[in-house]
Order: structure tokens, then C-alpha cells, then sequence
């Protein structure tokens, strides 16, 4: 009689399933290792030309290949940064760290950025940019197959009454990523897509949107000037759409004393380009609601 397809293994199959698998995912090779040479006998038979280890060591060599090949494929600058063998000792860590926990590779690199931010293997010298350039790709890949809302309603813009502008609350995809970072690892990664061999960029503070066409389904980065980035922010926490410009243009003076002084020629400032900010992130459809404000917010 046969077993249900998702009854457990037998207690003795499953010790050796996880045996087997702690020597495949090890380090080092096999047969160099008498400890993990011995265990392999236990569940290994060898052949003529190869020992039960040797055997064992060919599924261990190809796990490490798969899967670091797996995460360059996602990270393909990174690896440029770290360089072959720099690439494959970050590799080694992370997957010792977090070894797969899930049955396609799809989700292999879901920490990657996470355990780079706390990597203390990279070069003093590359360590911020290989954090950035992490950050950056992860970013990429978690939101390449991410499921999109449906279209921005454009009755949604046409019917809001003017005085509801200003409690009105702008949704944003939800696939949108907006990014800090100190070197720009979007241009790094272009480069390298279009098949040259970059070299590795000086530190230049970058604002990104980070995000998917609807469209085409490809992944886009559009750098932002500050203002812009820090409405989107604004935006994105939920601000209203007049407070959110209001915290922006307020934030454009530096001195607490000279923002009141400087706050209506700010603003002013700040409204010339909101309109064609707008624009242009509507037709990158980043903006898929408007949502008005209660009756309580317009009192």
C-alpha cells in the first residue's frame, strides 16, 4: 500500500536525507575532511574509480556552483566589485548563513543586502560600495515578478474638487523602491548590462526610484533630485498632498530661524516643479490612487 504523497519519510530515510544534505552543503571538499570522509561511507558506496567521498564531493562541488552562479545571475555587479574569488568567499558566507530554504532558486538571494550590511569579509576599501551595490540589485530582483495594482483611474484626477487637493492622499505603486545611497550603483550595473567592463565608480550620493514598468515589465531607475525624492518619501508615508509639499519646501532652507523668511519664496520654488514632477511619474505609473481626505481633515 502505497503512502499518502505527503506523509513523512520514514525516521531512518530522513536522518540520512539530512546527513546527506549537511555533507553536500559543507565547505570543504570531502575527501580532504577524515571526519566527513567517514561519514560519507555510512551512506555512500562508491565505486571502482571513486571512494565514497569523491563520490559524495561531486554533488557538493555542483550545490556550490548552482547556487553561486544563481546569485550572480541576480548580482552581477556585485560580483563585479568583489572581483571572481572575493564573489565566491561572499557567496560561501552567505549561503553558510542562510542556507536555501525554499524549492527554487528564485528566493535564494532574499537577504543578501541584510547579510551584506553586516558582512565584515569585504575589503575595508569596497565595503560601502558592495553594501550599496547589494542593496541596489536585491532591490531589483524582489520586485522584478511583484504583483501590480491596477492603473491609476484618471476620474480619480479629473473629479477631485480643488479645495480636496489639499487633503488628498497620493498612493504609489507599491513596487516603488526610493533609495539613498553614497555610490551610484544603478549606473555601475547599466554598464555592465550593455557589456562593458566597468571601472568601479568614485562615491557620488545618488537618489533612485527603483521600480517595474507596467508597460514592458522591466525593471526601471530613474535618479531624483532631492526635492523630488523627498516628496515621493513624504508621499509615501502618507502624508497629505499640500502637507507633504509644505514639509518639502520648508526642509529647502536650512536654519530653522530663516525657513518662516524663506518659506512663500519656497514654496513658490517647489510648486513651478511639482506639476511637472507629476507628469512624469504618472507616465512612469508610480501613482496607481488618489484617495481624497476625510471630511474631518478638510474642517
Amino acid at each position: 500500500m502505497r503512502a499518502p504523497p505527503d506523509a513523512a519519510p520514514p525516521p531512518g530515510l530522513a536522518a540520512m536525507m539530512g546527513e546527506l544534505a549537511r555533507l553536500f552543503t559543507a565547505g570543504a571538499p570531502l575527501p580532504d575532511d577524515p571526519e566527513l570522509a567517514a561519514r560519507c561511507r555510512a551512506h555512500v558506496a562508491g565505486s571502482c574509480r571513486l571512494t565514497p567521498a569523491e563520490q559524495a564531493d561531486i554533488y557538493r562541488r555542483q550545490f556550490w556552483l548552482r547556487h553561486r552562479d544563481a546569485l550572480r545571475e541576480d548580482f552581477p555587479a556585485l560580483a563585479h566589485v568583489l572581483g571572481d574569488d572575493g564573489f565566491d568567499a561572499f557567496c560561501r558566507a552567505y549561503l553558510a548563513a542562510h542556507p536555501p530554504a525554499s524549492f527554487t532558486l528564485r528566493d535564494l538571494g532574499r537577504r543578501v543586502a541584510d547579510f551584506a550590511a553586516a558582512h565584515e569579509g569585504f575589503p575595508p576599501a569596497l565595503r560601502d560600495l558592495a553594501r550599496d551595490v547589494a542593496r541596489y540589485e536585491q532591490a531589483l530582483a524582489d520586485r522584478f515578478d511583484g504583483v501590480s495594482p491596477p492603473p491609476l483611474d484618471p476620474a480619480k484626477v479629473t473629479g477631485m474638487p480643488e479645495d480636496g487637493w489639499s487633503t488628498a492622499r497620493i498612493v504609489l505603486h507599491p513596487l516603488l523602491a526610493l533609495m539613498q545611497l553614497h555610490y551610484p550603483a544603478h549606473a555601475l550595473r547599466s554598464e555592465l548590462r550593455q557589456g562593458r567592463s566597468p571601472a568601479l565608480p568614485a562615491p557620488r550620493p545618488v537618489r533612485l526610484a527603483v521600480f517595474r514598468s507596467d508597460a514592458d515589465l522591466t525593471m526601471r531607475c530613474e535618479e531624483l533630485e532631492p526635492r523630488a525624492f523627498a516628496l515621493l518619501e513624504a508621499l509615501g508615508r502618507g502624508v497629505p498632498l499640500v502637507a507633504a509639499c509644505e514639509e518639502v519646501a520648508a526642509g529647502v532652507d536650512g536654519a530653522a530661524g530663516a525657513r518662516e523668511a524663506a518659506g512663500e519664496a519656497a514654496s513658490a520654488a517647489l510648486g513651478a516643479r511639482v506639476g511637472a514632477w507629476f507628469q512624469q511619474w504618472t507616465s512612469w505609473g508610480l501613482i496607481v490612487d488618489v484617495a481624497p481626505g476625510s471630511g474631518a481633515e478638510r474642517g
